[in-house]
Parts: C-alpha cells; structure tokens; sequence
C-alpha cells in the first residue's frame, strides 16, 4: 500500500476540471428539477394527477417505483422521478474515473513509471477508488445542500445524497473490476458502462413487476437499493449499508486480482493477431470495423433490449390510462394520436442518446489513435490525412445510425406484438429515423473537436449529457433550460406534427461540423 495516498492526491489534480464539471451538472440538474417541480405542482390536486401518471408501468420502468404516491409530497415526487437519474451519470462518471485511473494509466504508460518508483503493488486500486470516494462523497453532500436550498426536509435530503453517492461508489470499484479484465482502457470502460446499464435495466424490470415493493430483480440492482431507502417517504436506512457494502466486496477483488497480475497484462488477455491480414481487413475502413464493431453492437443491443421493454409495455399503458380519464388529457396535451405515443417519444429520446452516445464514443477513438501512435505510423506513409479520417468517420457514422434504427425497429415490433397493430412497425422506425440528424449532429461536433480542438473532447460528451438530460427530464426543468437543445428544435415523433425544416438544417450542420473536422485536422499538428 505504499503510496497510495500520494497517487490518490495526483489523481484528485488530474481529474480536477473533469470532476468539477460533472459535479456542476448534476447540482444544477437536481436544483433546476426541484424548482420546477415545486412550481409547477404547487398544490395537492397536481400532484395528485402526476401520481396517477407515475402509476403507469412506463413512468415506473423508466424513473422507479411509486412510493407515496396515496399523499404525493414534493420530496415523494423528487425521490421517485430524479434519484435514479441523478444516480446513473453519478455512476457513469465513478466507473469511468475508475478505468482511467487504473487501466488508462496502464495503457499510457504512465503506470510503468509510477511503479518504479517505491509504490507498493497494491497501492493502485485503493488509490483510484479514494479518488472515486471523494468525488462521490462530494457530488452527494452538494446534492444534500441543494435538496435542502429547496426546501426539503433534511433526512429525506441526506438518504437521496447518500444514494447518490452509494450508486457511484459500487461502479466506481465494478469500473475497477472491469479495469482488470481487458488490456484496454476503452474496453473496459464499455464494459462498465454495460455494468451501468444492466444495472439499471433490471430496476427497471424489477419495478414493473412489483411497483411498489419492487422484486427480486430490483434488489439486485444498486439503483434498487438507493431508491428503496424511501427518501421522503418514512426513510429506511438498511437498503444504504447494502451499497458501500457491494463496494468493498468489489474493490477487494479487483484490488486482489491487481496486486497478483504483471503490469499491462489483463485476466482476459489480446488474442495473438495473425501474421497477415485476411482481405476483409484491407483498409482503414475495415480495420476500423474490426476495432469498434464490438463497442458498436453492444450500444445496439442495449438500444433494442430497452425499447422493446417499452413496446412490451404499451398495452398495459393503454389500460392504465383507459382507466384515468384525467391521465388520458394530460398524455395527449400537444398531440392528437393515441395515448402510448408520448410514451413512445420519451423513450426515443433515451434511444436516440444511447445512438449518439455511440457516434461520440467512436469519433472520440480517433483521437485515441493519435494518443498511442498507430494514427503517426500510418500517416508517415504516403497516405493523406483526409483518406486517414473519413473512413474512419464513416463507421461511427453508420453504427449510431444502426444503433437508433435497431431501437426504433424493436419498439415497434414488440408494439406491433403487444397492441396486436402491424402498423407501429413503420409507425415507430420512421419516428427513430426523424431523430438521425440530431445523432450525426452531436457526432459531427465530436468530429470537429477532434480535427480542430483535441483537448476540448469533453466539450462534446457534456453537452451530449446535457442534451439527454435536458430531453429525458422535459417538464420537470425550469423554462429555458433546454434553450440550447438541438433536441427541442426538433418535433417529437411520435405524436407530433412532422416538420421538415428543422431535420433538414440539423443535417446540414452535421455535414457542416464534420468538414470542420476534416479542415482542422489537416491544418493541425498530430498530438504525441
């Protein structure tokens, strides 16, 4: 353990602005949802017609299960439609920090270095799961200040904070685990990131099945546990000590495994390449394939296992509300089709994020490229920069679009299954394509960061994060708060009128964005 809180103090400095500006983002989100929601459902009957509306098995799948909902109290409301999305990018950014600590500073070789210096095997894992500690600590006792800046009641306050917080940790040391698995920082991070959304899928299913206890699927997920402490709603405490518990489980395997394995090497190791590539690997748009298709086909499952969860769900959606006449005004408010429709719309939008979130993550590898000297070797060969980049372009291009048609396409089949209507086939892939342009948008922005700007990458997934937050939690925000959208200036199909205009422009920028990225690139200096 020798030297672990000196690592533990460089990694603090290192992920310092990284760390700031997600800790920002989710204060600002919860503070701006909790403004919202107390004005908007400022009196007992509005809130009363929320519950309703919480009670459907879509708004339990996609926010969790309905405690208090019999007398729906502001701080009912926010445990029960913000805790888990506060909790996921909490996770997201623990796993994530977790692999780069461990995995990217191997990959990078700055591990190497570390360890020749008097630094003790097992210093390492601890090290970057101190780091992960004190941001999630951090992050959870702002959201304690804010909750209460609110005015909600301290308790409530503390059990959403620590659930927060909790969440983050057990990825944080599950990021660790999957640091430890592959040789590769981007792998293992994808990995994670899988853990996150496996997590959070069985809550969702556990939820449905029983709302308001939640099943055993629920309980096997850290989210379950974090919204089973009842923030609000006659707090428990139990659930919590499940979560650092899970953690320290984890952490002690992945610190266990790490100690005991050669530096860079990996519990799944590389697979030795062939001496000669076969023909389907000539070329850079082929290598490219064979490098991401694995990360590509992954967000494309998960994409369609949670959209058809959704169109499985759409006949009991129709009940419901066949059964709430006041639920039935509310969901049809600013459309004239069927109620399942904003549903189906609020859903595409997470689908149309996890398709972009895949044409970031791609066009972001380029730059990766750069970092450990593949993209020098090949460019010091007779081969232009712009023949080095466009096809590797094109397939983060085409895999988000396959990502988004995929969900679109499962939606409508599970749809067409449940409501026993062939037509929601067509109905719900053309209104995942109509988002396509927003995908390629938020791609091309990444393309232009990484041809003109490499070190402002960040730039592209906060606003990517912002674009999905802003867009999963519509109408609970403060007007305003989705100003700078690309989202809200599109029309939300389906349900609404469909405009052509706004899908026209948002594909011109996008194709506008990318030819920045080519011309920066060409003008720029590789980064060693």
């Amino acid at each position: 353990m020798t030297g672990a809180w000196q690592l533990a103090r460089a990694g603090l400095r290192a992920e310092r602005v990284r760390l700031a500006v997600w800790a920002l983002a989710v204060w600002l989100i919860t503070a701006g949802s909790v403004s919202s929601e107390s004005q908007v459902f400022g009196t007992a009957a509005a809130r009363a017609a929320r519950a309703e509306l919480i009670r459907s098995p879509a708004a339990t799948a996609l926010a969790g299960p309905g405690y208090g909902l019999d007398d729906y109290t502001l701080g009912a409301m926010v445990a029960n439609e913000l805790l888990g999305w506060v909790a996921l990018p909490v996770a997201l950014m623990s796993a994530f920090l977790a692999v780069r600590q461990l995995r990217g500073a191997e990959e990078s070789g700055s591990m190497e270095l570390v360890r020749a210096a008097p630094v003790g095997r097992a210093a390492p894992v601890p090290a970057a799961l101190t780091v992960v500690l004190i941001a999630d600590v951090v992050i959870g006792a702002g959201l304690v200040v804010v909750l209460i800046a609110g005015g909600l009641p301290l308790p409530g306050a503390l059990a959403f904070g620590a659930g927060a917080a909790g969440v983050g940790l057990v990825f944080g040391a599950l990021g660790a685990g999957a640091a430890q698995l592959t040789a590769r920082a981007r792998t293992a991070s994808a990995s994670a990131a899988a853990l996150v959304g496996v997590g959070y899928l069985l809550r969702a299913v556990g939820d449905v099945r029983a709302p308001e206890s939640g099943s055993v699927l629920s309980w096997l997920s850290p989210f379950g546990w974090a919204q089973a402490a009842r923030a609000w709603v006659g707090e428990r405490w139990w659930p919590l000590l499940l979560l650092p518990a899970a953690a320290l489980c984890c952490a002690g395997i992945a610190g266990r495994v790490a100690a005991r394995r050669d530096l860079g090497s990996a519990l799944v190791p590389d697979r030795p390449g062939r001496s000669t590539a076969s023909p389907r690997l000539r070329g850079l748009f082929a290598v490219t394939v064979r490098r991401q298709g694995g990360s590509v086909l992954a967000w494309t499952l998960g994409a369609a296992a949670l959209c058809a969860l959704v169109g499985v769900l759409a006949r009991q959606v129709l009940d419901f509300v066949a059964e709430q006449p006041d639920l039935a005004r509310i969901l049809s408010a600013g459309g004239s089709g069927p109620a399942t429709d904003p549903v189906f719309a609020r859903y595409l939008v997470l689908a149309t994020c996890l398709a972009a979130a895949a044409g970031v993550s791609g066009t972001a590898a380029l730059h990766g490229e750069e970092l450990i000297g593949r993209a020098g070797h090949v460019l010091a060969g007779p081969v232009a920069r712009v023949r080095w980049l466009l096809p590797q372009l094109a397939v983060p291009v085409l895999g988000s679009a396959l990502v988004l048609v995929t969900g679109g396409l499962s939606m409508g089949l599970a749809a067409a299954g449940t409501l026993d209507d062939p037509g929601q086939i067509p109905h719900l892939t053309a209104a995942a394509l109509v988002n396509l342009p927003v995908v390629w948008l938020l791609t091309g922005l990444t393309a232009l960061l990484v041809g003109a700007a490499p070190r402002w990458l960040a730039v592209g997934w906060a606003y990517l994060g912002y674009v999905a937050l802003t867009g999963l939690l519509a109408g609970l925000l403060p007007d305003g708060a989705d100003a700078l959208s690309v989202l809200r200036l599109m029309p939300s199909l389906p349900g609404d009128p469909m405009a052509w205009t706004p899908v026209l422009v948002c594909g011109a920028a996008a194709v506008a964005l990318v030819g920045g990225g080519v011309w920066g690139l060409r003008r720029r200096d590789l980064v060693a």
